[in-house]
């Protein structure tokens, strides 16, 4: 991938490693494949680089193009050297590995181990067809497990949407491209529209303040994902369902291919007020993999894809932490989404559902943006 601003080939970051070539650039940052000479692996380092106000000064320096953006700068470089500082302290298989951070050239880099796959983006688009159930349980519990390690660290996402899914050789997920330093960026500029993606990120991440985001934001985008696996189809962008919510629900959308109630639980993720959806993984990963027998212990008469006992609650402040609430509500989440999925209309046919099926190739971590 050519690209002007870019690193050249060949160049030499803290003597340590070499750039191969550019794997991807986004709105905050520029990706590349790189070597590491020391042990001569393939690795992918990521450079921070905000396009909006940043130029390349000569072959290597970074600098801000105005003044009057070095505060949101600044701000956003020290945000990335946090989230680095964060992710490396995660040893998880689901989750990009970070080796090494470092400042240079006056901005900072992150070294990532370099994997090689499909996002799940493409890997939906070469199936030619709905994925199965068992082939999404095997990709979503994984992910829950490395959110529900994230969220306890009090750290969230932000990004969660197809291209930031790596479905590797071996079928296994990989989360990547965590938002921080551009929600950080975004905030001082009051620029939304650099961090949401329209049809994944959840009502609240709309606000210039970002206030109101937790576990439950990264459950919408999460929810908005698997959404689009089963129906074919990205979910109608949030701010639009708050006046007019025509989102037609997964369980009438997806056939009889899923399970009644995880089809209830993605809906129910995709609430559009955060305090209606789950307020943690654990909550949502119980309803999510409920057996269609929890129905028996249902409370008869739900009427909403929401379960009331999550929707009179406001989302806790702090994200690491598990309210008596929220454990008492994970008791009872099965349930509950079996109930949500038995109150609802037969599913519609499965020939109302078209499924993309080019092939979008293969993702070497483009980690971009």
């Amino acid at each position: 991938m050519d690209n002007l601003l870019a690193l050249a080939k060949g160049t030499e970051l803290v003597g340590d490693y070499r750039i191969e070539r550019t794997l991807g650039a986004g709105g905050f940052g520029i990706t590349y494949l790189a070597k590491e000479l020391s042990l001569g692996r393939d690795v992918a380092i990521k450079e921070f680089f905000p396009n909006e106000f940043a130029a390349r000064d000569g072959a290597s320096l970074v600098r801000c193009i105005s003044t009057s953006h070095a505060e949101e700068f600044e701000t956003g470089l020290e945000r990335f050297i946090d989230e680095a500082r964060t992710l490396a302290r995660f040893d998880h298989p689901n989750i990009v590995r970070v080796y090494r951070y470092f400042r240079a050239n006056n901005t900072a880099y992150m070294v990532l181990q370099l994997e090689r796959g499909r996002s799940f983006m493409a890997w939906l688009n070469a199936l030619g067809r709905p994925p199965s159930q068992d082939e999404l349980d095997a990709i979503l519990a994984p992910l829950l497990d490395a959110l529900e390690l994230i969220h306890a660290h009090e750290f969230l996402h932000r990004d969660i949407a197809p291209d930031n899914i790596i479905i590797r050789s071996d079928g296994s997920p990989v989360l990547i491209d965590f938002g921080s330093a551009r929600g950080e960026i975004a905030r001082r500029s009051r620029t939304v529209s650099a961090i949401v993606k329209p049809g994944y990120s959840a009502f609240e991440q709309y606000g210039a303040k970002g206030a109101n985001q937790g576990p439950w934001s990264d459950i919408y985008s999460l929810a908005a994902t698997l959404y689009h696996a089963v129906t074919g189809r990205r979910p109608a962008d949030a701010p639009s369902r708050i006046t007019n919510d025509e989102l037609k629900p997964a369980r009438l959308l997806a056939g009889k291919a899923y399970r009644p109630a995880f089809l209830a639980a993605i809906d129910w993720g995709l609430a559009i007020r955060a305090e209606e959806r789950p307020q943690s993984i654990a909550v949502w990963r119980q309803a999510l993999f409920a057996s269609h027998s929890a129905k028996d212990g249902a409370e008869d008469g739900a009427k909403t894809h929401v379960p009331h006992n999550e929707a009179s609650r406001k989302p806790a402040q702090e994200t690491g932490n598990e309210t008596s609430d929220e454990a008492a509500a994970g008791a009872t989440a099965s349930a509950k989404a079996a109930a949500m999925a038995d109150a609802v209309a037969p599913a519609v046919a499965s020939s109302d559902v078209s499924f993309p099926v080019s092939c979008a190739g293969l993702r070497e971590a483009s980690l971009c943006g």
